[in-house]
């Protein structure tokens, strides 16, 4: 699925996915660093530890996830998602839902076409305009 070597570009934009995912099975249970890296592999996405415990240092930094404060099996150290965290996931679970919809399947983000939510020949629509018959469009 992944190739093991990203560009910067993708790496770029897989972080934010990366952190959804944390988020996802942080809200649900205790996570730790190697169950995420092997939880991650099983989707395609290898990481390094060193991608991996920056991004959750990150994520604890801005309130999403807590660290248990009790020290597990070798030094271990489990997550939990905050209250701040899980509220974030709500909000990304439904931009997750409209980009899939515009995305992948093709429909208009919903208010934007019509009762059906389908924007059906706006995207040929949209390729034929050039930038300057775009600029005269209000």
């Amino acid at each position: 699925m992944l190739r093991s070597m990203v560009s910067t570009a993708e790496r770029e934009i897989r972080v934010g996915l990366w952190k959804i995912h944390i988020l996802h099975h942080a809200a649900a249970r205790e996570v730790w660093g190697l169950w995420l890296l092997e939880e991650l592999a099983e989707h395609g996405h290898r990481l390094s530890p060193g991608t991996l415990y920056p991004a959750l240092a990150r994520m604890e930094r801005h309130g999403w996830l807590e660290a248990s404060q009790e020290t597990q099996a070798r030094g271990r150290r489990s997550y939990r998602a905050t209250a701040a965290g899980r509220r974030l996931l709500a909000a990304l679970k439904r931009d997750v839902a409209e980009l899939y919809r515009e995305v992948v399947l093709g429909r208009a983000p919903r208010g934007r076409a019509g009762a059906s939510g389908e924007n059906r020949g706006a995207a040929a629509r949209h390729r034929k305009r050039t930038p300057s018959t775009r600029a005269g469009t209000k």
